[in-house]
Order: C-alpha cells, then sequence, then structure tokens
C-alpha cells in the first residue's frame, strides 16, 4: 500500500526541500521503494533540483516527480497510488486552511523545526492543523548546530507540544547545499558522511511510523 509523508512548517527556510528529496533518495535507493516527489511548493526549487538530477543520472535516476497546487495533491495523489510505494508532498509555507488537502491525504506529518524561537512560533499552528486532522506527527529538529544552547530549547519546546519528536537530528551541513546544487543527495555525494547517517536514520525512522 501506498505511504505518503507530507512534509510541512509556517515558517520559509526550514529546509523542507532539502529532506523532501534527501528521503526521497534514501527511500528509493536503500530501502529499494519507489518513491515519487509531489511538488506543491510554487517557488518550484525541488522541481529545479529534479531537473539537475535527471540531467546528470538520466536513466539512473529511479525517482518521479509531479507538480500540483495545494488544492490538486490529493488527485494528484490518488493518481499516483497504483505506481509507487512512496509519495513526499513537498508543501510551500504559510499553508495554513489551503494546505488542509496536503495534511487530510497524509499517512504522516514530518515538520522539520530549526532551533530558533521564530521556528517555534510558527511551527505550533501546523501542529495544530495536523492534530485536528487526527494525523501522525513527526517533528524533527533540522539545520542544527550541535553547540548551540538553542538545541535544547529545541527539544524542550517539541516534548511540551506532546507530539513525536525524532531521535535523528538533522545537521546544519555543507554536504545538503552542494548536493542539492548537483541534483544528488547526501547519501550519493558522501556515502560515510555523518549527513548521510543521519538522512538514513531519519528515514528509518519515518518508515517505522508508517
Amino acid at each position: 500500500m501506498t505511504k505518503i509523508i507530507t512534509i510541512a512548517q509556517q515558517k520559509g527556510g526550514s529546509g523542507k526541500t532539502t529532506l523532501a528529496a534527501n528521503l526521497a533518495v534514501s527511500f528509493s535507493l536503500n530501502r529499494k521503494l519507489k518513491t515519487t516527489i509531489l511538488d506543491a511548493d510554487p517557488q518550484g526549487s525541488l522541481g529545479k533540483w529534479f531537473i539537475q538530477r535527471e540531467s546528470k543520472l538520466k536513466d539512473k535516476n529511479l525517482i518521479k516527480m509531479k507538480t500540483s497546487s495545494l488544492w490538486g495533491v490529493q488527485y494528484e495523489s490518488n493518481s499516483l497510488k497504483d505506481k509507487t510505494d512512496m509519495i513526499i508532498i513537498d508543501t510551500p509555507p504559510k499553508i495554513d486552511a489551503d494546505g488542509r488537502p496536503a495534511i487530510q491525504i497524509a499517512d504522516l506529518i514530518l515538520i522539520p523545526v530549526s532551533p530558533s524561537q521564530v521556528d517555534f512560533w510558527a511551527t505550533e499552528s501546523i501542529i495544530d492543523l495536523a492534530q485536528r486532522e487526527k494525523k501522525k506527527i513527526l517533528v524533527v529538529i533540522n539545520r542544527a548546530n550541535a553547540k548551540s544552547r538553542l538545541l535544547n530549547e529545541a527539544k524542550q519546546f517539541i516534548s511540551k507540544m506532546k507530539v513525536d519528536q525524532s531521535n535523528t537530528i538533522i545537521g546544519n551541513r555543507q554536504i545538503f547545499i552542494s548536493s542539492m546544487g548537483l541534483g544528488l543527495s547526501a547519501i550519493e555525494k558522501q556515502k560515510s558522511g555523518k549527513g548521510s547517517t543521519e538522512i538514513s536514520s531519519l528515514a528509518s525512522e519515518v518508515l517505522s511510523l508508517l
């Protein structure tokens, strides 16, 4: 049965697109799952990554991609269900009520939050939206500096929200930036690096909830 993950966050710059791309590659390469990314963000960053990827890898690229409006994600997702194992929906920031279809269709809402007070404030509303739809939620600390005092504050914030928090913390690493620019993922550019290990670990946690 096809599983759908919606990556959502009210604040821009939380790393949604980078997580979507890296998780898609991890599911496809490490887990041998047919994976489709559904880009519902008008900025189109995921689409640009995918174009770079197809140009570089050609027929070695096993990931599929579709684009959609937020209101069209349910139709597109349902049309893909007999063709893929995993669908990852990348949403724009500030989705509120417009993003409800992307929340409703998902089996899991993955919410990246950077260790900053502004991110904490933005995260509350998307958690509330997902909870109202009675969805499984996993909050992952993303773009983190291991030495920052805000890291502990982020953990405490998530704990107070009474939602699942991933054991994996995704660091603020250059490998994510450099690999995205090439149409690749961290695990393809640096298989034994910390970024690759973090993504593989997060992918395992996500699959355990589906």
